[in-house]
């Protein structure tokens, strides 16, 4: 599945000279809109797996799914702005063990239409903004345990949780294709990197691991607007002359 949605990097800039052939100098075209979207999140888990690991827990195998959604707007070619946001998680267990790591994530859209028509748009931008990822650890009782506490005695699992707040910049490229005037869907591929990083413990007895995350993504969306054609095209005019008399 990795393999297969990294693919789009390569793909993508075949898309831009099949459907969004370059505009001339000068806004000849305005888009706008957006909507909800789903993907999946491909980042670096060596790091947070060597610490699931350590505390005894099932390290987290493949990507995060991840579900979110944003909107902008602008010239093309020119400026594009808006906001986006999303989140993913993982989760991993065994018969006593559950382990889970989530994250989400939004901020200010920026980017630059490089070109479009009626039909498709191609964005290269940035998104700037924050987030917050946490790991949850459950361990529920053993059967053994369970055997030796007293009939009606309820041991409950513990459970420790592992925070983190960052800040990002993930920068991407999009493509967006219109089916309808109102409606089409986009295809975004990125890659979010986090240079600031805060990491606490909420309630645990280990130091707290390193959860920003840094990894490409892929995301395919709904896109509820349109792309409206700003070049202007004279009627043609038909001049009558008036009859003569012979």
């Amino acid at each position: 599945m990795r393999n297969m949605m990294l693919r789009w990097w390569m793909l993508l800039p075949i898309i831009l000279i099949l459907v969004a052939p370059a505009s001339a100098a000068g806004p000849q075209f305005a888009v706008g809109g957006g909507g909800p979207g789903i993907g999946l999140f491909m980042p670096d888990l060596a790091e947070i797996n060597a610490f699931v690991e350590g505390a005894g827990f099932v390290p987290f195998e493949g990507d995060l799914f991840l579900i979110g959604g944003g909107g902008r707007g602008g010239l093309v070619p020119g400026l594009t702005w808006g906001g986006a946001g999303w989140g993913a998680w993982i989760e991993s267990e065994d018969a006593v063990t559950h382990a889970e790591y989530g994250l989400g994530l939004g901020g200010f859209d920026l980017g630059f239409a490089v070109g479009g028509s009626p039909r498709s748009v191609l964005t290269f931008g940035t998104v700037f903004g924050c987030g917050a990822a946490e790991i949850v650890l459950t361990e529920y009782p053993s059967i053994q345990l369970e055997r030796l506490v007293p009939r009606g005695i309820v041991v409950e699992p513990t459970q420790e949780m592992y925070d983190s707040l960052f800040f990002l910049v993930a920068p991407y490229i999009d493509v967006q294709i219109q089916l309808l005037p109102w409606m089409g869907f986009g295809i975004r591929a990125g890659y979010v990197w986090a240079p600031i990083e805060l990491n606490w413990v909420d309630r645990g007895s280990l130091d707290p691991p390193s959860l920003a995350p840094s990894g490409s993504y892929v995301r395919f969306s709904l896109r509820f607007g349109g792309i409206a054609d700003l070049r202007f095209e004279p009627e043609e005019s038909v001049i009558e002359l008036p009859e003569t008399s012979e």
